[in-house]
């Protein structure tokens, strides 16, 4: 149990959701990162009728291993619902429910390509705090967003508090979800992210970014896409994927006035990514789009990504290059997006012709 008694408000029971389909090392990772950071609260898994009988295998043993976590597991993606996510949100339905009919207050909620860096009390605490003076707030977002999210103008600023704020959302898919609200609203995921979260935006809700942001997204992901996985997921060459905060790290999120984001903590640990990091699947030329108005920002200067290698161990590599992995490769980057970007407006125009042709 989780809780922020320095704030005058009562503790919160938090229920931990991971949710995920296929990609076994980034899900196995995300639940074991949160095992690790969450102490004993309770973590529930959901498992999106993964086809790898391997990673279904240790899903069950983590869950026998520990009697504060435990799994579900549907026997469906029904791609057909959402081509992006399959049934990514009947799994959300029913983590919510379970956790309403437990008694929970909180619902901390991570995908399974995220990884929890750090957790305590105090997070709780503050979100507790934004609930109180956010009454038409019922998603605390928890996840760190990459410096190329930060220039769009999908952010703005709360009158109450100063606090970041998401403009186009009134719920998001990740975070910490206040459960009586929740209910009391008699709120529900659809089967698309942007119907619900415009459909609770014209309701009045709000969604308040925490001030110490603690749930990473791989970066530069390999992707399911209507149940096929595209890209390789990068080996575990340590205990985790990203190197986990340590206290001073916490503490600077922390510090008064810190703006955390991505690149400040996510140190992918034994492995070598591009950075600014890219969050979702290289499927077209945004990343490149992102370096434009990075540009405009900032100058020529940031155009190019550059290497983060904070997290390689040198003489491991030097013992075996072959242990060093990269993300993404070169061939992605600037052949394979550009070209299906391409690809992909050459079919849309075509289908578009066809259609007038058609009326």
């Amino acid at each position: 149990m989780t809780g922020g008694s320095h704030t005058g408000l009562p503790s919160a029971r938090v229920l931990h959701v991971v949710v995920g389909h296929g990609l076994p090392t980034y899900f196995v990772n995300c639940v074991r990162s949160v095992r690790a950071t969450v102490g004993a609260d309770d973590i529930l898994v959901v498992d999106v009728a993964s086809p790898d009988a391997a990673l279904r295998e240790q899903l069950e043993r983590l869950a026998e291993q520990d009697p504060h976590t435990e799994l579900r597991a549907l026997r469906e993606n029904d791609v057909r619902r959402n081509g992006k996510v399959g049934s990514l949100y009947t799994a959300y339905e029913i983590a919510f429910e379970e956790a309403i009919a437990r008694g929970f207050d909180l619902v901390h909620l991570v995908q399974g390509d995220f990884q929890v860096l750090w957790w305590d009390d105090d997070v709780v605490a503050a979100a507790r705090e934004i609930f109180e003076s956010h009454p038409r707030c019922v998603n605390v977002y928890t996840a760190l967003l990459s410096s190329d999210k930060l220039l769009g103008d999908g952010f703005g600023t709360s009158p109450v508090d100063g606090a970041r704020t998401l403009r186009k959302y009134g719920v998001t898919d990740t975070g910490l979800f206040h459960l009586g609200r929740w209910r009391e609203l008699a709120m529900s995921f659809g089967d698309d992210e942007q119907v619900h979260a415009s459909d609770a935006l014209r309701a009045g809700l709000e969604v308040v970014c925490h001030p110490w942001p603690t749930d990473a997204p791989i970066p530069w992901p390999a992707v399911v896409r209507r149940g096929v996985t595209r890209g390789r997921e990068v080996p575990l060459r340590h205990e985790f994927l990203l190197r986990p905060l340590s206290e001073a790290d916490v503490a600077a999120v922390k510090r008064p006035g810190a703006q955390t984001c991505l690149e400040d903590v996510c140190v992918p640990w034994g492995w070598v990514c591009l950075t600014p990091m890219w969050t979702t699947g290289l499927d077209s030329v945004d990343y490149w789009a992102a370096r434009y108005r990075d540009v405009r920002v900032h100058g020529l200067g940031r155009l190019l990504p550059r290497v983060e290698t904070r997290g390689v161990v040198w003489r491991e590599v030097l013992r075996d290059p072959t242990r060093l992995s990269v993300r993404p490769s070169a061939v992605e980057l600037l052949l394979a997006a550009p070209l299906g970007e391409i690809s992909r407006r050459a079919r849309a125009r075509r289908e578009r012709r066809a259609a007038r042709r058609g009326t």
